[in-house]
């Protein structure tokens, strides 16, 4: 998942223990009666490493496309952070904030988004379409950049857990027996969270993508009222998949690891 928003960074590494606090009480009220939470902490591992995978793919692509990305973060309520004391301008990996949550739901990265004020900060002609091209060509911010591009930054965290889930796929039958256990999990999870995020529901990656094919085929963007709109009922339908109906979503990956597995 990639976010949109601003966020101003903190240097150096920080401890938030009130999330810590609140994010264990949640985690623990959730984990009752759902069957979506186990108490073999190597799955959360493996998650977290799954996330980690996934969002470095919205990072390097972003990145690649000049993107000033403001933070990384595994897992949410984020109770431990880390941002490099020297902070520059630009694109640089130390403009990078990294934080791990507490509650096992997933992950997001944060791009920095250009405020409606801050149309001058950019260079360029003042008149005519090359202003355009020059705002998309040299903007750090994500919403300047052209939709192609923005299509690829969403799909590149999917993009690269079904990069990994085909590599370790090729070469488990290779492994000696211990590696296999080892890295099965790893695999598995890397094809749930591929299907997940590419279901075509805002504010998952699918649904970015979707934005970005709208815009690519009529050459406008969804308002940001519609999206908003989209998101709110994108929660409805994540919270009837995970917890309401979680029997529609167990259908769907059973039909996905039924054609590898």
């Amino acid at each position: 998942m990639n976010i949109e928003r601003e966020q101003e960074p903190q240097n150096g590494l920080t401890f938030n223990w009130l999330n810590l606090f609140l994010g264990v009480a949640f985690f623990m009220w959730l984990t009752e009666g759902s069957n979506l939470f186990t108490d073999d902490w190597t799955f959360y591992i493996y998650l977290a490493l799954v996330v980690v995978i996934h969002e470095l793919g919205h990072v390097i692509v972003g990145k690649s496309f000049g993107c000033f990305i403001k933070e990384m973060q595994v897992f949410f309520l984020p109770f431990v952070s880390y941002q490099p004391r020297h902070v520059f301008e630009g694109t640089s990996w130390r403009n990078i904030k990294w934080s791990l949550g507490v509650l096992p739901l997933g992950g997001v990265t944060v791009f920095k988004s250009r405020g409606s004020n801050d149309e001058n900060d950019v260079d360029g002609l003042n008149t005519g379409s090359l202003k355009i091209v020059m705002k998309s060509a040299t903007s750090p911010y994500i919403e300047d950049k052209p939709a192609w591009q923005r299509l690829l930054i969403s799909a590149a965290g999917v993009l690269f857990n079904i990069g990994t889930f085909l590599i370790l796929y090729v070469a488990l039958p290779y492994m000696s027996l211990g590696c296999y256990d080892s890295l099965r999990p790893l695999a598995l999870m890397s094809l749930f969270i591929a299907v997940l995020n590419i279901l075509p529901i805002y504010p998952l990656d699918g649904g970015a993508i979707v934005f970005a094919l709208y815009e690519m085929i009529t050459g406008k963007k969804p308002s940001p009222g519609f999206t908003k709109v989209c998101g709110w009922i994108g929660f409805v339908f994540i919270v009837l998949f995970f917890w309401v109906f979680p029997e529609w979503l167990n259908g769907i990956l059973d039909s996905v690891f039924g054609l590898f597995f």
